[in-house]
């Protein structure tokens, strides 16, 4: 978490051609699920180079579904190759936002915590306009479809909010559509 925070800070410095890279991913190399699975959507929200650091010839099935999850994948080689930021922090949870190329937005909730987090996610709630990437999120005024990145689903739209129990040392993430 500390290469997390420290990178996170680097954010005006990364784009097309010049990414930050937080150093190799550490899926696979004895951390929970929970963990592997936060690690690795953390570094797609940050837009970081991908670079495995478990033996690929022996990692467990659910270290490879972690890995090759093509949509968090897409996020992480967006186009619009803005690396995303830490957008809020609550209660030992942060609310991670990226724009992305076509008007979408990634939105990830990683529990810092040691314990669980049931929370009353609604989206409306999170309005900016990033002066990075020149993006608004306007959940106000216009309705996003979500797709949940981990069960791969599709959810209710951003006008629904939504209970989300989040387990420690794990994340929810959500691609918003425009």
């Amino acid at each position: 978490m500390t290469i997390v925070d420290s990178n996170e800070k680097l954010r005006k410095y990364a784009g097309p051609n010049h990414w930050n890279d937080p150093d190799m991913l550490e899926v696979g190399n004895g951390m929970s699920l929970s963990e592997d699975r936060a690690q690795f959507t953390l570094w797609c929200m940050m837009a970081a180079p991908l670079i495995v650091g478990n033996d690929v010839r022996s990692m467990s099935k659910e270290t490879a579904a972690i890995l090759l999850n093509k949509e968090l994948i897409a996020v992480d080689q967006d186009s619009l190759g803005i690396q995303g930021l830490r957008h809020r922090v609550e209660a030992g949870l942060e609310y991670w936002l990226k724009p992305l190329a076509n008007g979408d937005w990634a939105f990830c909730v990683l529990n810092r915590s040691l314990e669980e987090r049931t929370i009353n996610l609604d989206f409306r709630s999170f309005q900016m306009y990033d002066n990075l990437s020149r993006r608004s999120l306007e959940t106000s005024w216009h309705t996003y479809q979500v797709r949940n990145l981990w069960s791969h689903q599709d959810e209710a739209d951003t006008t629904h909010p939504r209970k989300v129990t989040i387990p420690s040392h794990d994340v929810v993430a959500y691609r918003l559509i425009w």
